[in-house]
């Protein structure tokens, strides 16, 4: 019910300083909260992520405690940028926070198909 995507890495790893990154996220029938999280470790462990409040490309907008919730059923693409120097990125798809689920109970609630970074 809950995942993390891949860990991709971000401008910071690659020595790049402008820090600016865009994400887009395609959804097919999704039901739940997301969360894009970084890292300024070159070698993150479980303690080194944290969460961003992007600006949104295109799509709905990730409120101010960094997330974004779909209550029904959401298909398409949305995308999402980020500026800072962080040498790792990643997606959080969160069921059992809020309304949404209870994060053991398997119900129809989509998924995400693809996250996409572009630095």
């Amino acid at each position: 019910m809950n995942q993390y995507s891949t860990e991709a890495t971000a401008d910071s790893y690659w020595g790049y300083t402008d820090g600016l990154q865009t994400i887009q996220v395609v959804y097919a029938a999704y039901i739940g909260r997301i969360r894009i999280q970084a890292s300024l470790s070159l070698t993150p462990t479980a303690d080194d992520w944290f969460d961003l409040v992007p600006t949104t490309v295109a799509g709905t907008a990730f409120n101010s405690d960094g997330y974004v919730e779909f209550l029904s059923a959401k298909s398409g693409s949305e995308a999402y940028t980020v500026q800072g120097n962080f040498t790792y990125l990643r997606v959080y798809m969160d069921r059992e926070s809020g309304p949404v689920g209870d994060g053991v109970t398997y119900i129809a609630y989509g998924q995400i198909m693809a996250v996409v970074l572009a630095t």
